[in-house]
């Protein structure tokens, strides 16, 4: 019986990791108004994260290898109306692996906000602090777009 459930157990529990390994993951956080624009990885209980009115309508982009040429944008979402965002990054081992990121914010009457960090685990969140500015904020150049139409 022993042996029978050792088997069983060594044919799920790789089955078990893969569907983990998989699954999407998602960055959450919130925007928040302050007097400096920045953005900061805090632990899930953070009571910014709770506490206080957020700000809607903010555009948060996340993009992987921020660097690098091979730059990719993996998430884009929108603030809510509490300012609350999640960001689904559908990549291999997403969570697990060190990525490294950067998140870009534009928002119609606030400054921009451009911050590179490394992909968190799912039990930090993404803190992000807006001060009043013009909104403008240049997309990041996509280089090897530009590298393909100059080389052609």
């Amino acid at each position: 019986m022993t042996t029978l459930r050792a088997a069983r157990l060594a044919a799920i529990l790789p089955i078990a990791l893969l569907l983990i390994a998989c699954s999407p993951y998602a960055l959450k956080g919130k925007v928040i108004a302050g007097d400096v624009s920045y953005a900061a990885l805090v632990d899930a209980s953070d009571e910014r994260l709770t506490s206080g009115p957020g700000v809607s309508g903010i555009e948060v982009e996340l993009w992987t290898d921020p660097e690098k040429l091979n730059r990719k944008r993996v998430a884009s979402s929108m603030s809510d109306g509490a300012g609350e965002f999640s960001l689904t990054v559908d990549e291999v081992g997403a969570g697990f692996l060190n990525y490294d990121c950067s998140i870009i914010t534009r928002g119609k009457g606030f400054a921009p906000v451009s911050q590179a960090f490394k992909l968190p685990p799912s039990s930090q969140r993404l803190l992000i602090i807006v001060n009043k500015g013009s909104g403008d904020s240049p997309l990041p150049e996509d280089l090897m777009e530009q590298f393909r139409r100059f080389n052609r």
